[in-house]
């Protein structure tokens, strides 16, 4: 199955990565077996939520995915991160920086000295028509490959 790296913490964003934003919700083609993939490499006490959407509505999300049965239950559960300031400070989610991985779509939140713990996610957009969105996407292979590798370093 792969080993558990479970000094590591996977900080996960939100909107643009594993769903297209707050309002529409909609999932990532993938999530599930994604967020499965990810429990396999970190074990989902070291995975967490950084985002700029709060706490209560992401709980709701969550809620919402798990129930459509879009992701796994402990997603629900999932530690969030309450951040301050204009970036999302690593430190926020470990003391040791070098503990994190933060998979975002947007590098400017991410602090320039924390960017080398940065895997940078092609953002999934909205199609903003009554078009579905791309079920093609096929980003979140690439993500879990992208993680293998760096836990392998």
């Amino acid at each position: 199955m792969g080993i558990v790296m479970s000094h590591m913490t996977l900080a996960l964003d939100l909107e643009g990565v594993l769903i297209t934003n707050a309002i529409s919700q909609l999932p990532r083609p993938g999530l599930m077996s994604f967020l499965n993939e990810c429990e396999i490499l970190f074990g989902h006490e070291h995975i967490c939520i950084f985002t700029t959407v709060n706490e209560k509505r992401f709980r709701d999300i969550a809620r919402k995915l798990v129930s459509d049965e879009l992701a796994p239950k402990w997603f629900t559960e999932i530690r969030y991160i309450e951040w301050v300031g204009e970036h999302k400070d690593l430190r926020f989610v470990d003391d040791d920086i070098d503990n994190v991985i933060i998979l975002d779509d947007y590098p400017p939140y991410i602090k320039q000295t924390q960017k080398h713990r940065l895997i940078q996610v092609n953002q999934y957009l909205d199609p903003y028509t009554h078009a579905m969105p791309d079920m093609s996407d096929r980003e979140f292979e690439r993500l879990i490959e992208e993680l293998k590798r760096f836990l392998s370093v």
